[in-house]
């Protein structure tokens, strides 16, 4: 029991427990205002640093650049790959004679 009460300190953060000294994890600039909820990283205001969105309840979700841009890459063009499947099933192989 006390097991799952120790885990469970371990992983929760708070604002409430960050000092005034620290600085954003992006720009290492600016005071720590919110948290990424993917990381857990402190980021300042600026749109540079951080990607607000609005989620569900009335709640806004923030997730730090870091975690944004490995989310990018994971995600597939579609618009490209709808042009290249387009293209390889309506053009015909052309021969190249010498």
């Amino acid at each position: 029991m006390s097991f799952t009460v120790n885990l469970i300190s371990q992983r929760s953060k708070s604002l409430d427990c960050i000092t005034d000294n620290e600085t954003c994890n992006e720009c290492d600039i600016n005071k720590i205002t919110y948290e990424c909820d993917k990381c857990g990283n402190g980021v300042c205001k600026q749109k540079k640093c951080q990607f607000s969105f609005p989620y569900k309840y009335n709640t806004t979700r923030v997730i730090c650049k870091g975690c944004f841009n490995k989310i990018d890459n994971k995600l597939i063009n579609y618009d490209h790959l709808i042009i290249y499947k387009f293209l390889k099933k309506n053009v015909r192989r052309r021969r190249i004679s010498c």
